[in-house]
């Protein structure tokens, strides 16, 4: 919906949406449309048998199939823009483990960001979020288990963001002083560096401080790590536009 308004269509043809799923699977741009949507649905009715609490085994199959369709959603930018034609910038075949390990990154920073707020703002409506957080002690510890996952993420992504440098096409537009390249910077400063740090501090500290201070750092990564999501997205978007 949010493209088809971006293109200024929804006012001419309001029905030019469905073209979206036509050509399926000829074409990456249905495919994509299609494990979207089918994402969208699975996490729907995931959440409502949740909140109703469903049947388990029923919830269990549609974890896996939405986990398969998340990382299919999360693949699936990476791919598009790999295949796009005149942008030699994206034409890699690390753009779309890029995207994969960076959604599963901000994936799992926004879930537990969410958690607090939630648990403030709606506690009626999900109570096993408000329980979680006023236990502060489990919380802080369950985040401090977590720390090691982020950890790992953010090396993997340092990681292919280097060999992308490396290998990719006409890369240089990142590291000179043009303007997409402070925005390069600040992903892998605030996105990155930022939080590779606070992960750090809460694996080495976690037993000398109090939970308090483990669940600000936490959260104050995760908003980076988010951040720094929406950066990295930036960047590649506008640089692959850039170069022809």
């Amino acid at each position: 919906m949010l493209l088809v308004f971006d293109l200024k269509r929804f006012e001419v043809a309001p029905l030019v949406i469905l073209n979206a799923y036509r050509r399926f699977p000829n074409s990456i741009l249905t495919v994509g449309t299609g494990i979207i949507t089918g994402f969208t649905v699975v996490s729907l009715v995931t959440t409502v048998l949740w909140l109703l609490n469903g049947n388990k085994l029923v919830r269990k199959i549609l974890g896996v199939i939405g986990i398969i369709l998340g990382l299919s959603t999360a693949a699936y930018t990476g791919f598009l823009l790999s295949f796009s034609r005149g942008s030699p910038f994206w034409s890699t075949p690390f753009l779309p483990w890029t995207f994969v390990i960076s959604g599963m990154l901000t994936g799992l920073a926004v879930s537990l960001f969410m958690i607090p707020i939630i648990a403030i703002f709606m506690p009626r409506a999900f109570k096993d979020f408000l329980a979680l957080f006023e236990q502060r002690s489990k919380f802080s510890e369950m985040l401090g288990r977590l720390q090691r996952y982020v950890t790992v993420f953010i090396l993997i992504e340092l990681v292919l963001v280097i060999i992308e440098i490396i290998t990719g096409h006409q890369t240089g537009i990142l590291l000179t002083g043009s303007g997409i390249s402070l925005a390069f910077y600040a992903y892998l400063l605030l996105g990155l560096i930022v939080p590779l740090g606070i992960s750090y501090y809460i694996e080495k500290l976690k037993s000398g401080v109090n939970d308090r201070t483990i669940i600000m750092f936490s959260m104050s990564g995760y908003g980076l790590m988010l951040i720094g999501g929406f950066l990295l997205r930036y960047v590649i978007l506008t640089a692959g536009q850039l170069i022809h």
